[in-house]
Order: structure tokens, then sequence, then C-alpha cells
């Protein structure tokens, strides 16, 4: 055991030592770090909803619209299937950085999707399916250059080039109308890839919101897509080009169509805003029995403004499940058969 005095030699010559091997002023080098990725701000956010599709929300819009944008991987077809395609990331915050929905799901992870951008790198082609015209479902700009976009053939004039940009809204927002050549497809037509390929869905005609509006039924997974043809805790608005008589028959027409689907309890409803994997029939069916006690006067009106040349009324559950917004005219025509 040492003694006390020798141990102090002891440190005393340890200390000498380390200050003749190191030299004054040396200190530890840092550890290099590879400082992290800045995550870059997006327009929009995406949720998995089966093991095939995800919904795309655009998220704080300019126009509060936050419209549902479905995108359907079909990789044995080489093809991504997208429904609508939202506003063109026309943001309210000024620091987003992606608001390009292509550049979106082909370069920034979802966590759904184990951190992998939806179709990454852009290695699988698109098809666009447009539920119907009005602009905040149509910026397709970035898939028109090469990509199929597809809209319902029922009226044909009225998505015409020299008729969009007043059914779209775009001329009444000031707003620049995109600029693309639609394929139109015929009531009950399957969808195809670009080369051919089955892609599992059906596109429906359902008139009403608007003459083209659409609904795709994907009979694999008991999914229904309607678009703006109705949705919960929202308005269901009617522009002046609406008929709410051709609407129940659309909404009668899915219903049947649910019914003789091979899992009719089952199946479920996306809308274009708000409403996503909710039972399809128990939506359809409560959405138009909200309509029956409108035109039946069951529901009283609570508001009328007068926009776009003319008065709108609006109509409210209590609640606020469903409501309704449309010109007063459109009530009135539909009630005459009632």
């Amino acid at each position: 055991m040492l003694l006390l005095a020798e141990f102090f030699t002891w440190i005393f010559a340890i200390a000498i030592l380390v200050c003749w091997v190191l030299p004054s002023g040396t200190t530890a080098l840092p550890i290099p770090r590879t400082p992290p990725k800045a995550k870059r701000r997006c327009a929009f956010k995406a949720y998995r909803l089966t093991l095939s599709t995800f919904l795309v929300i655009e998220v704080n819009d300019i126009y509060s619209e936050h419209p549902y944008i479905y995108v359907k991987r079909v990789p044995e077809a080489n093809t991504i299937l997208v429904t609508d395609t939202g506003c063109g990331g026309a943001s309210n915050d000024r620091k987003v950085d992606i608001t390009s929905l292509r550049e979106f799901i082909e370069t920034v992870g979802v966590e759904d999707n184990g951190g992998r951008p939806l179709n990454e790198g852009g290695s699988m082609r698109y098809v666009v399916v447009l539920t119907h015209c009005h602009y905040d479902h149509i910026r397709v700009e970035d898939f028109a250059r090469d990509s199929p976009i597809l809209q319902s053939s029922y009226s044909p004039s009225f998505v015409s080039h020299a008729n969009l940009p007043e059914h779209s809204l775009c001329a009444d927002l000031g707003i620049r109308t995109p600029l693309f050549k639609p394929t139109l497809v015929p009531h009950l037509d399957p969808i195809h890839s670009a080369t051919g390929a089955p892609l599992g869905v059906r596109l429906l005609h359902t008139p009403g919101h608007t003459p083209d509006e659409i609904a795709l039924w994907d009979e694999q997974e008991q999914m229904l897509y309607v678009g703006d043809t109705l949705y919960e805790w929202e308005p269901i608005i009617f522009p002046g080009a609406g008929n709410i008589r051709t609407w129940l028959a659309s909404v009668d027409a899915l219903i049947a169509f649910v019914m003789q689907s091979k899992s009719p309890q089952t199946a479920l409803i996306n809308s274009g805003h708000r409403t996503a994997v909710r039972p399809a029939l128990e939506v359809l069916q409560t959405a138009k029995s909200f309509m029956m006690d409108v035109l039946l006067g069951k529901e009283g009106p609570r508001n009328r403004t007068r926009r776009r040349g003319e008065v709108y009324v609006e109509y409210a559950q209590d609640g606020g499940r469903y409501s309704l917004r449309c010109p007063e005219r459109l009530v009135k025509e539909a009630r005459d058969p009632v």
C-alpha cells in the first residue's frame, strides 16, 4: 500500500508527463456529425386508407376548400390512379416548399407508406380522373403533359374548352383555367392504364351536383368515391348548373349499385371533402333523407345571400351533419314533382 507522500509524488509525476506529451492549447477534436436534412413544408398530407389507396388532403389552401385527393397504387399495371388534383397548392403558408401534387407524390416520404413517397421518383405512370370540373379539383397541369385525364362523357359541352372557365368557376374567382385535353368516359366503363391494363375501378355517371359529376367504384376494396355529390359536416353546394332532382336520381342509382355489390354493408364511401371511409349505404341514405326533408319543407332555410347574380339559400340539420347551399330556384324547381 502506498504511503500518502508516495501517492502525491506519483500523481505529480503523472501530471508532468501529461503536460510534456500534450502540446499547449491542445483540445479534443469534435466528432463530425451529418446535419439533419431540413424537413420540407408541403401543401399536402397523406394517409393510408386501404392496402392500395391513400387520401391526400390539400391543407390550408387559400380558398378554404381542403379538397380530398385519392391516390391508388396499382404496381401490377405500373400505374398510379389519381382521383382529383386539388387547388394547385395555393397555400396560406407562404413558406411552403412543395405546392405541386405530382412533386409531393414522387418525392415526399409518407409515414403510412413506410416513409417512402407514394410514387418514388415517378417510377409508375399516371391516370387522372376528375370527379367534376370545379376549380378545386382540376389543377392537372403537372400530369396533363404525359398522362390521360379522364372526365364524364355525360355532357361534353359542359366540360368543353370554351365553357370550362365558367363552369369550373375559375372565371368567377379570377384565376387561370387549366389547359388540358380530357378523354371523355362513358357510364360504367372500367378504367385502364395508359397501356390498357385494368386498374380495378369502374366509372359511373352521377350528374346532379354538376352535369359532369362522376363516381368511381373499386370492386375489390369495396370503396365508392363520389366527389362532391355529397359529404358530411360541410354544406353540400350546388352551383347554378346543378339539379337537385337529377341528384336524387343519381343517389338512388348509387344506393342500388352498392346494394348489388358483393358486400353492401361493408362498402365505404369517400367524398371530395370531409368524408372518407364511412359506411356507404348509411351515408347515401341519410344524405338523401336530408335532401327530401328540405324539399318537403321539414327543414327550413337558415340563411339567404345573393351570389353570382341570384339568391342562394342555406339549410342545415340540427347538429350540422348535413347542410345544403344552393340557388333558391333549384329547390323550387325540385319541389314541383315531389
